[in-house]
């Protein structure tokens, strides 16, 4: 990458002199048509400035700001390794120490910066297909609306609060949660908040939760809380969380009725809500119970994970 030099072409020879040559800067341009020029904001321009990035020549007579030729040379420079993904801070370094070596070191981590962005790029992809998935699958179960019985292993998951908290409360405490602990890969589309619940009063029309969790569905052994392993009833359901009351309810009495009883504090997820929609018709939870049976069952709707 060459660096603008004023001097080259000052000399001119006896035939060039006799030559029509056009200035396009001519005493330079305002801030004004500058930012125009590039299609950035003043403000940019006077960022740069503030970092001495850029610095503009003063009009003597008016202190206006006059950007010349030198000018926008840096900003050729600093717009285009910007583009590449490159910090201000490399930037100011870059032209605070500039040579053919660091122009190589330079595009090096220019290049590098490029391949993290394309890995970001793919896990998001990832990541949204993970999201889209999990929706289709939660809105199937839910149309479904029936009561099954799984055997989970333990599973890990994020602890994000043991406080008794009102529900409106609870993005807060998620924000505050990953902010706190740099979950970098704990995702408010790709996460399941899910609540261990206390089915012995209401709060609100909902059972208080004992614990707010995050749930992944990631096998990750430095994960301190599991939620534990042992056999559930599980119910999926759309429409509004409040209703999470009466399913349980009904799901109390089909559990006795199939020959099990309930043997914990129920788990609350909520798979599709005022993330993904707006609208509570469209909202979809799952509960699970766990159970043991009361005597020898015949496991109805007994599934593995």
């Amino acid at each position: 990458m060459a660096f603008y030099n004023p001097s080259v072409g000052q000399g001119t020879t006896k035939a060039e002199s006799s030559m029509h040559v056009k200035h396009l800067i001519d005493d330079g341009k305002s801030i004004k048509e500058t930012a125009e020029t590039y299609g950035i904001s003043i403000d940019t321009l006077y960022y740069y400035e503030k970092l001495g990035l850029v610095v503009p020549h003063r009009n003597p007579y008016n202190s206006y700001r006059v950007y010349t030729s030198e000018n926008f040379f840096r900003l050729n420079v600093i717009l285009e390794l910007r583009a590449m993904g490159l910090s201000l801070e490399d930037i100011q370094e870059y032209l605070r120490h500039h040579d053919f070596q660091s122009t190589l070191n330079l595009m090096d981590k220019a290049l590098k910066s490029i391949r993290e962005q394309r890995d970001k790029l793919v896990q998001q992809e990832r990541d949204i297909t993970e999201e889209l998935k999990r929706d289709l699958t939660a809105l199937s179960k839910a149309q479904s609306s029936k009561t099954t019985f799984v055997r989970f292993p333990d599973r890990p998951c994020e602890l994000a609060s043991t406080d008794l908290l009102f529900y409106e409360d609870i993005p807060y405490a998620f924000a505050q949660y990953m902010t706190t602990n740099k979950h970098e890969r704990l995702k408010t589309l790709r996460s399941i908040p899910t609540y261990l619940v206390d089915t012995t009063q209401t709060v609100n029309g909902c059972f208080p939760a004992k614990a707010i969790m995050l749930y992944t569905g990631e096998k990750n052994p430095e994960v301190p809380y599991i939620i534990k392993e042992g056999l559930y009833a599980c119910r999926t359901f759309e429409g509004p969380f409040l209703e999470s009351v009466n399913i349980y309810e009904k799901m109390k009495e089909e559990i006795a009725e199939l020959g099990y009883r309930i043997c914990g504090d129920p788990i609350e997820m909520c798979l599709i809500g005022a993330y993904e929609s707006d609208i509570l018709e469209e909202h979809v939870s799952h509960i699970e119970v766990p159970v043991e049976p009361t005597e020898i069952s015949d496991n109805h709707g007994l599934v593995a994970k």
